[in-house]
């Protein structure tokens, strides 16, 4: 769901230099080797914020669908307790929009992405719905999401089919944060679930050809 709200390796040589002094009748070579390399370790572009208990392997297949499919650092936060503010007594579960609020607030600058993942339920107000139970909620052209694993063992699922829905909704949802809105494309993993267990079942797990376009530029213009 959306919610609306270069560094490279530089190096450089200076040629051995021989100074002769001729005043000393003695001839120092002076070999001097200078080299500059700047090493850029990149920070991490996308920061995985574990709020509340959520297992290594779940955190580990995030980690590398992030990776590999926007091929930027990633790194896994220590883990924070859900934020009392964000619960719905009502419902029982907690608002997404609130969760992100969170995030933003709590998670350094240096990182670009934050995307939160929690075990519990999450929602958010959709059209005349007060609270919609969703699997997740990001931040159009911002910097946040959130995604919950609550919902995606739906149909007995077991732990292998969640984690391929789990890899599907957090490229949608960091997708989101890289303004892509949307797509009406069948099977682009940035087609709108509609909280339907099937759409995100149906989902290539990757983008159209015109989705696919879109995002670098956002990540170009966001780490220049």
């Amino acid at each position: 769901m959306i919610f609306d709200t270069k560094n490279g390796l530089k190096s450089s040589t200076t040629l051995p230099v021989i100074s002769i002094l001729p005043a000393m009748r003695t001839i120092y070579p002076i070999l001097v080797f200078l080299t500059t390399a700047a090493l850029c370790v990149a920070a991490p572009v996308i920061a995985i914020q574990p709020l509340g208990p959520m297992t290594a392997e779940r955190l580990a297949t995030v980690k590398k669908v992030l990776e590999t499919t926007y091929g930027v650092e990633v790194e896994i936060l220590e883990t924070k307790p859900l934020p009392k503010e964000a619960w719905y007594e009502p419902r029982s579960r907690y608002r997404a929009e609130k969760l992100l609020t969170f995030l933003d607030d709590k998670t350094p600058e240096k990182y670009r992405i934050v995307i939160g993942l929690t075990a519990k339920d999450i929602s958010t107000t959709k059209e005349e719905y007060e609270d919609w139970g969703i699997f997740g909620l990001g931040e159009l052209d911002g910097r946040v999401c959130v995604v919950s694993t609550f919902r995606l063992n739906a149909r007995g699922a077991d732990e292998a089919k969640l984690r391929v829905r789990l890899r599907s909704v957090v490229v949608h949802e960091v997708g989101h944060v890289m303004a892509l809105e949307h797509c009406p494309i069948k099977g682009c993993v940035m087609q709108d679930a509609e909280s339907s267990i099937e759409t995100v079942d149906g989902e290539s797990g990757g983008f159209c050809d015109g989705c696919k376009l879109l995002w670098p530029r956002w990540l170009n213009r966001r780490t220049d």
